[in-house]
């Protein structure tokens, strides 16, 4: 039997899905039928966490593509645990939007 992964979500996620819920306002079936694909990819990740490719510009980070949305998470393999970073839109300057969120969180730990 596989062992589960647990999920766990970052601020960045919650606050990017905050900003999709906002753009996708007048389009409430596509944001329904995004979410229900997200729950069942996070369903099957728990079980096989490296099914989805290395995100070559931060290669900390796996891709999840979901139609025109990207999914960025990490893989805790010591602890079992997932990290969920990032709800992006394809079509942004993914690696920029990447960068900046990490350069916030070294100036707050460092």
């Amino acid at each position: 039997m596989a062992m589960l992964f647990r999920v766990e979500y970052i601020s960045t996620f919650y606050d990017d899905v905050i900003h999709f819920e906002s753009i996708l306002a007048d389009y409430p079936q596509k944001a329904k039928r995004i979410f229900q694909k997200l729950d069942k990819i996070l369903l099957d990740l728990a079980k096989h966490p490296m099914m989805y490719p290395i995100y070559e510009y931060f290669p900390d980070f796996r891709r999840i593509t979901i139609e025109d949305y990207l999914v960025f998470y990490t893989v805790n393999e010591k602890d079992n645990i997932i990290e969920i970073h990032r709800l992006l839109y394809g079509r942004m300057d993914i690696p920029k939007q990447i960068s900046e969120n990490e350069q916030a969180i070294t100036i707050a730990i460092g």
